[in-house]
């Protein structure tokens, strides 16, 4: 009789979250990182990154109709996208619904956890079969710091803020990435939770704040398999307030078929619990 193999992700030293596995479907371990992906009885097919889990097949979706949506319907007429990570696929496969879009490029430095999504995770890998993807594998950090004025929306689908993602935390990256957002453009970036990961969570909102001044907010997320379930969104914009914007009109006429986000959704995502309000007042 087989073992019974469970996989937990701590949140601390007292607690996490686990789940029983059905099969470990890859493993392997690159320069920046090790990459794992399982079968699981709940939750489907996981993608784990240094032993954090980045997706599921049972709840992706919050995550990456949230990180993308808010911006583009915020946005008064996107064209041009920039995702800084991602490479699981699934922000561009929501960036590819959007079908007005002029182009879509992703800066991905990993190439495993691309291979690893369109192998083995096809829910979310499909989103490279969109042929305005351009997919490059390099440094994002690096890429944006020549570039100017040349995306209405950034989004930075990142892993947490250590190891190869840590510089996309920095106030010096935020810069870089105000200088390279045309007139009205925004920045979304994950930006943790605000039980387990304070720490994380501020140090990623104040240093958009450094670059962005008073133009970032916050916008929050429920996603079951990640720490707490709640999930904070930073957005940073060189025009209208996200929370104040939705293109009603591209929404109905767009028609999507989604899961999680919609008019409601949008607006409402920007009313935060009191306990998250003095969080982010306090780290001014």
């Amino acid at each position: 009789m087989n073992p019974e193999f469970w996989f937990t992700e701590k949140y601390s030293e007292t607690c996490g979250f686990t789940f029983k596995v059905k099969e470990v479907l890859q493993t392997k371990t690159s320069k920046f990182q090790r990459l794992d992906i399982l079968d699981t009885y709940d939750f489907g097919r996981v993608m784990l990154l240094d032993g954090l889990v980045m997706l599921t097949e049972k709840d992706e979706f919050v995550y990456h109709e949230m990180i993308t949506n808010v911006p583009l319907f915020a946005h008064p007429n996107p064209k041009d996208v920039l995702v800084i990570g991602g490479g699981d696929g699934g922000t561009v496969r929501e960036l590819s619904k959007h079908t007005y879009l002029n182009s879509i490029t992703e800066v991905e430095i990993d190439d495993i956890v691309v291979k690893g999504a369109k192998e083995f995770m096809m829910f979310v890998g499909c989103g490279y079969d969109n042929k305005k993807v351009n997919l490059i594998i390099g440094d994002g950090i690096e890429f944006v710091k020549d570039k100017k004025s040349a995306y209405d929306v950034i989004i930075v689908d990142s892993t947490d803020p250590f190891g190869p993602a840590e510089g996309l935390f920095s106030g010096e990256f935020y810069s870089n990435v105000k200088n390279a957002l045309r007139e009205n453009g925004f920045v979304v970036a994950q930006a943790e939770n605000p039980y387990y990961d304070t720490k994380w969570m501020m140090r990623s909102v104040n240093n958009m704040r450094k670059a962005f001044e008073n133009s970032v907010e916050c916008y929050l997320a429920y996603i079951p398999t990640y720490p707490s379930g709640m999930w904070n969104f930073a957005i940073g914009y060189k025009g209208v307030k996200p929370s104040k914007s939705f293109d009603s009109g591209r929404y109905n006429k767009l028609g999507l078929k989604l899961k999680y986000y919609n008019e409601k959704i949008h607006r409402a995502c920007f009313a935060l619990p009191e306990f998250v309000k003095e969080l982010l007042d306090k780290n001014v």
